[in-house]
């Protein structure tokens, strides 16, 4: 894949939520101390691929490190408090590298925070996503007060895991599946290129293990989905054309 270049960003988040790592479910109290919580890498992806440079999720932005609790609000300050410099943002690391747009899994503060760093550049979720961020304003807060998205432009494909898909830029290089599982909205991004790929697969998932052992997230959606998508997952992941599994939480 010559022309292919995927570059990892990550960061560190402490999260107050249940998680799952190595198959045992840690519970965390809202007010609990610092010394009990469980720090956690939060990803997004710097992606090239067939003259489309873009990003997939955004981390956190700039914003937390100058204020973190005005930046996100009270709630999801202290159910998911970030833990990064400046130079480890999104912004910083591309060093000024043109992107086009933000292609989001989910709308959860760890993944859409970076956006208010590309404050001019187009940012895509599905319309099922949004529509959901609207009801649960608990789990989705300040951060998409007056935001304005594009939405993907799904269509039903018998193919797809849950019947619906998008051709992102209309090449087959970028390929989105809606996936109601961690959130009503969650999305796939299949990255293609000479008839391989990689799968972005944001929250569905959080390690290896939880496709490979059947894991559940600690935060869900639709548990059902859930579990079929693990597998389907799995699936993929051992397809001979499978370069590999993205997701926005693994250690490295």
């Amino acid at each position: 894949m010559k022309q292919y270049k995927l570059i990892l960003h990550w960061f560190q988040v402490v999260f107050q939520i249940e998680v799952v790592i190595n198959e045992k479910r840690h519970i965390a109290e809202l007010f609990q101390s610092k010394n009990k919580r469980i720090k956690v890498p939060v990803k997004c992806f710097y992606v090239n691929v067939a003259n489309h440079v873009f990003l997939i999720d955004a981390g956190w932005s700039e914003k937390v490190v100058e204020n973190a609790k005005k930046h996100l609000g009270f709630g999801l300050y202290f159910a998911s408090e970030p833990v990064m410099s400046r130079d480890e943002s999104a912004r910083s690391q591309l060093n000024g590298e043109h992107i086009d747009c933000i292609l989001m899994t989910h709308l959860d503060c760890d993944h859409i925070s970076g956006i208010y760093d590309f404050p001019n550049k187009k940012i895509f979720c599905s319309r099922e996503e949004h529509k959901y961020s609207h009801i649960n304003r608990i789990r989705y807060g300040k951060l998409l007060k007056n935001r304005t998205f594009d939405y993907i432009d799904f269509k039903d494909d018998e193919k797809a895991i849950f019947g619906k898909s998008s051709d992102i830029f209309g090449d087959g290089s970028v390929i989105a599946y809606l996936t109601p599982t961690h959130s009503a909205g969650s999305v796939i991004y299949k990255i293609i290129e000479d008839n391989k790929y990689y799968l972005v697969v944001g929250d569905n998932g959080y390690m290896k293990e939880s496709w490979e052992k059947g894991i559940l997230p600690g935060v869900l959606y639709d548990s059902g989905n859930m579990l079929k998508c693990l597998k389907w997952i799995k699936d993929k992941s051992e397809d001979k054309n499978c370069l590999g599994i993205l997701c926005a939480h693994e250690n490295m």
